[in-house]
């Protein structure tokens, strides 16, 4: 790779992680193409445990807007699962929920469920799912119908924590250390429903 070339891309990396402070995030303005070199140089920095977490970054964000989709999955899998920075994690967090076509809610059980819960979940075979219709990553919104970030029917990402609002249906996550978004779903807003155990994978 050229000096000069590194030397711009580690800038823009720079201004990403600048926009990641202030709320805004840096989204890829379309996929680009690296070479062999450039990619090795990239997972060598990615898988580094006692690298710069900004130079990890760096290496994320250009692997994660490679033009091959394998690369992009690679990326977002071993960051998940090596890095421990928490702005590192949730800049991944957020590219795989913004890769996602559809979001799918895995629903567990617990011993205060209600016959609604239940009810709820042997209706959508332990697993809620909702396409994905629309994405805004400058304002961190998966959204689940229509074209807009309508608060009601949207997925919201707020540094490690995520909002999911499909009235009446609501979900609290968090990113855990296993690389998971891991909270609860309540399906409806009334004492019919509790807090039911749910999971969403990112990869």
């Amino acid at each position: 790779m050229e000096v000069s070339k590194l030397k711009l891309l580690k800038i823009l990396a720079f201004i990403c992680v600048a926009g990641l402070y202030s709320g805004a995030v840096h989204a890829c303005d379309g996929f680009s193409e690296y070479s062999i070199a450039e990619l090795k140089e990239f997972r060598v920095m990615l898988s580094k445990p006692d690298a710069d977490p900004l130079d990890r970054l760096f290496a994320f964000e250009q692997m994660a807007c490679s033009d091959r989709p394998s690369i992009r999955s690679y990326a977002l899998k071993e960051g998940l699962n090596t890095i421990t920075d928490p702005l590192v994690r949730n800049e991944i967090m957020l590219k795989a929920l913004m890769q996602k076509k559809r979001i799918d809610v895995e629903l567990g059980s617990s011993k205060n469920q209600t016959d609604d819960d239940k009810k709820f979940i042997a209706e959508h075979g332990g697993l809620y799912s909702r396409n994905v219709t629309f994405q805004s990553e400058p304002d961190g919104c998966v959204s689940l119908y229509g074209k807009t970030c309508d608060v009601a029917y949207s997925l919201f990402i707020m540094g490690d924590k995520v909002e999911l609002n499909y009235s009446p249906i609501r979900g609290q996550f968090r990113l855990s250390s296993s690389g998971e978004l891991v909270g609860t779903l309540r399906a409806g807003q009334n004492a019919k429903f509790t807090q039911i155990p749910a999971v969403i994978k990112l990869y």
